[in-house]
């Protein structure tokens, strides 16, 4: 009985959610083109444009606060005036009377519905939503404003931005100083290493930020700190970056040492997969890789990636010396998985000589009938 009525709030709140507010209404895509499309409308657009190009935001602002209550207007046009209003004043410097209008419309809830999608079946979407746009322009002011701080302070070389990127609890923020550094010099760059290196050490969260330095400065002693210390995210995105900004061999040690970290281990064996196609050195390291329990799946997929004859033939060489179906198991997976003509000679080969399990021996065997 419980669990029924759990299941019935769980469908009115999903009913509840797809449904517009009381006094929206749900309008088609084409009848909405045709009220924004009125000499009247294209007029008010003109003059935010006009507006927004002179830079006049607490104008523009006030003229929005006269749209915003202005039931005149069709409910559709005055929902897009607004919408496209609030994303010119996003490209703009704020005044404090433009901040507070555009606080005010963030508590606004959306008027105008459409089914767009005919796979949505009756759930309604809003058309458009200026409460959402005006938090998105609170955002963007904010980015804009860390950016514009973090900048002077790249200029000078102070630190202060590491600082406060670690503290930030704003994304918005924390987004704007990272683009300051990957917009600034490589000199300024430079500057902010030995912060960055310092902080990602003692556990602040700059993991953006050292990513960005170790692209831009090619830095395998970044890149090591950020598999060390990085969260997953960041982590897993420097193993993709260090491929391109690092040479092989320097590469090859980051994805060696993040092979050692459980959660990024299987992703940095693929990416060593990927300089194998041209790397003797990195085709070593996926073939000692077979004996890791923990990362041996991921060797055999990469090896079987490169689509070698030669690889196949050393698989299928260690394959004919394994004491174990452990053993087996993952070089008839690397085999499997490459399919081509010296991969399936030597699973035939293997599947002829009757080692391993029977349950092997059956698995082999299906798969060379495909």
């Amino acid at each position: 009985m419980a669990g029924g009525f759990v299941r019935i709030c769980a469908l009115a709140l999903a009913l509840g959610a797809s449904t517009p507010a009381m006094g929206a209404r749900v309008v088609d895509t084409a009848g909405a083109r045709r009220a924004i499309s009125t000499p009247a409308v294209s007029a008010r657009d003109a003059s935010l444009a006009a507006l927004a190009t002179e830079g006049r935001a607490t104008e523009l602002a006030a003229r929005l606060e006269l749209i915003a209550h202005d039931s005149a207007l069709d409910d559709v046009a005055r929902e897009w005036l607004l919408d496209r209003g609030l994303h010119a004043l996003a490209r703009m410097e704020p005044s404090r009377a433009a901040r507070a209008t555009v606080t005010r419309l963030t508590a606004r809830a959306p008027t105008v519905f459409t089914r767009a999608d005919p796979d949505h079946g009756e759930r309604a979407t809003p058309l458009y939503d200026a409460g959402a746009t005006a938090r998105f322009v609170l955002q963007s002011w904010e980015r804009n404003a860390a950016r514009a701080a973090a900048q002077a302070g790249l200029a000078t070389r102070s630190t202060r931005a590491v600082a406060r990127f670690a503290g930030s609890q704003s994304q918005p923020e924390r987004s704007g100083i990272a683009d300051a550094f990957r917009a600034a010099p490589t000199a300024a760059i430079a500057a902010q290493r030995g912060a960055v290196a310092d902080a990602l050490a003692q556990g602040w969260r700059v993991d953006a930020l050292a990513l960005i330095v170790a692209e831009r400065l090619a830095d395998r002693e970044m890149f090591a700190r950020l598999v060390d210390y990085a969260d997953e995210r960041e982590a897993l995105a420097a193993l993709a970056a260090a491929r391109h900004a690092l040479d092989a061999g320097s590469a090859l040690e980051t994805f060696v040492r993040a092979s050692r970290r459980a959660d990024i281990a299987s992703a940095a064996v693929l990416e060593a997969g990927r300089l194998a196609e041209d790397d003797a050195a990195a085709r070593r390291f996926l073939f000692e890789s077979l004996a890791d329990r923990g990362i041996a799946p991921s060797a055999a997929t990469a090896l079987a990636a490169l689509g070698d004859a030669g690889v196949s033939a050393e698989i299928g060489r260690r394959l004919s010396l394994a004491r174990s179906d452990e053993e087996r198991r993952v070089l008839v997976l690397a085999l499997s998985l490459d399919g081509g003509p010296s991969a399936r000679a030597e699973l035939d080969r293997f599947a002829r000589s009757g080692a391993g399990s029977p349950q092997l021996q059956a698995k082999t065997r299906r798969w060379l009938e495909r």
